[in-house]
């Protein structure tokens, strides 16, 4: 008999911690799921604040977050991307801040 799901592990870091409340969980999903299928399921437990975060308004990832999947940043369109049992999913949110390094002055 076949196996009809799949669980990834999701990791959440800065903004996306403080909308779900914990760094790690579990999925189970449907086997063929996608990234897509997975943002789907944190809109369902999470509501619109975090799809908002994720998504624009018509349903592509923004451009300032990428995907990275067993510690590979996804390229093209990561919302297509097959997940797999036990994969490792991280949405990676905007990173910002910092400054730009000041120029050394001798005396």
């Amino acid at each position: 008999m076949l196996d009809a799901s799949i669980t990834v592990e999701t990791r959440y870091y800065a903004f996306l911690h403080e909308i779900t409340g914990v760094r790690v969980e579990r999925f189970n999903l449907e086997a063929g799921a996608t990234v897509k299928t997975l943002i789907e399921a944190l809109n369902r437990k999470y509501g619109d604040r975090l799809r908002q975060y994720i998504l624009t308004e018509e349903g592509s990832l923004r451009a300032s977050i990428a995907v990275a999947i067993n510690g590979q940043k996804i390229a093209g369109d990561p919302l297509r991307h097959p997940l797999k049992d036990g994969d490792v999913v991280v949405i990676i949110p905007p990173i910002s801040g910092g400054s730009s390094p000041q120029p050394s002055q001798s005396f």
